[in-house]
């Protein structure tokens, strides 16, 4: 996999906890960084996918072929 280098501005307060942050965790913030991304974006993309198959669904239309006017009153709800 090629890498590129990048530069980020961000809080001195920031990076001094997430240096701290990965000490802890026993690796570089350069890492946090590139997994909160890879997570970031897999989750978009399942959730794009997820929406897309839910407008397939949709457009499918209903999956009952009874019509809704005929159904009466009477028969959705018992008289007692």
């Amino acid at each position: 996999m090629e890498t590129r280098n990048i530069t980020f501005s961000l809080p001195a307060d920031l990076i001094r906890n997430a240096k701290i942050y990965a000490a802890g965790h026993d690796t570089t913030v350069n890492a946090l960084v590139r997994e909160l991304l890879t997570e970031a974006l897999s989750r978009e993309s399942r959730e794009r996918a997820a929406a897309e198959r839910l407008l397939a669904l949709a457009n499918r239309g209903p999956h009952s072929a009874v019509n809704p006017a005929s159904i009466r009153r009477e028969d959705l709800y018992e008289r007692r």
